[in-house]
């Protein structure tokens, strides 16, 4: 009985030493909030996830209604935050996909859906 109290002591310690650095990155937060209508040009596409995911292997894509990817890009830096420049965007449904290699080496994928209610301006180029 005591071995199995003391393992399981010991596995806790070893869980809480790793701390969030062995945690998954998740979504936080993000610009279009999911499901949001956009009344306002909108020049980039910001995803903040509650860790740092690994530079090079993390991607974002911005696709349309019929599932092209009109933008995308790769993450320069390990960081929380991965943004993207907007093209100029007709109205319609659009979807931010994005594949983060969190610190831990894992793997997670996910997708922000929102509309475009009126044509955004391409940002002054």
């Amino acid at each position: 009985m005591r071995s199995s109290r003391t393992f399981a002591l010991a596995a806790l310690a070893v869980a809480m030493a790793q701390g969030p650095a062995a945690a998954h990155a998740y979504l936080v937060d993000s610009v279009p909030a999911k499901r949001q209508e956009i009344m306002h040009p909108l020049n980039r596409l910001r995803l903040l996830f509650s860790g740092k995911a690994d530079a090079l292997f993390s991607t974002i894509k911005l696709a349309d209604a019929s599932g092209a990817v009109i933008a995308q890009t790769t993450q320069g830096r390990p960081s929380c935050e991965m943004t993207l420049e907007a093209p100029a965007l007709n109205p319609g449904e659009y979807r931010v996909l994005y594949r983060v290699l969190s610190m831990d080496g894992d793997i997670v994928e996910g997708q922000v859906d929102f509309v475009v209610k009126t044509a955004s301006l391409q940002s002054g180029k």
